[in-house]
């Protein structure tokens, strides 16, 4: 038995849907969950890519930043016990210290 060929419109849609999942898989942006604690970031190097975000957890009693090296990106004061988000751009990827204890040191690497 032969099969039978496939509508050109059939072909043309599945076509389509499988290159759609394929390209937004890749550009999902994705959370990062970054904890303080004890004075120390965990994970202390993060890969991401641009557009992805971060989501740093103070664990501590006592306020912390997260602050990139170069100054493109700063989370401001993280209260105790509190959250605060940051989206990663091209030029974010780097070092980060704490502003308030700069031996609190991390990094953002590019993900490949």
């Amino acid at each position: 038995m032969t099969p039978r060929p496939l509508h050109p419109a059939v072909r043309a849609a599945a076509l389509a849907a499988a290159l759609a999942g394929c390209a937004g898989a890749a550009s999902q942006p994705a959370r990062h969950d970054i904890s303080i604690q004890a004075f120390v970031y965990q994970p202390a190097r993060e890969p991401v890519h641009p557009g992805d975000t971060l989501v740093f957890v103070n664990h501590d009693a006592v306020p912390h930043t997260a602050t990139a090296a170069d100054g493109t990106w700063d989370t401001g004061e993280i209260p105790a016990n509190a959250t605060r988000t940051v989206v990663v751009r091209d030029k974010g990827i780097g070092a980060y210290k704490c502003a308030f204890h700069p031996t609190m040191k991390a990094a953002l690497t590019p993900a490949e």
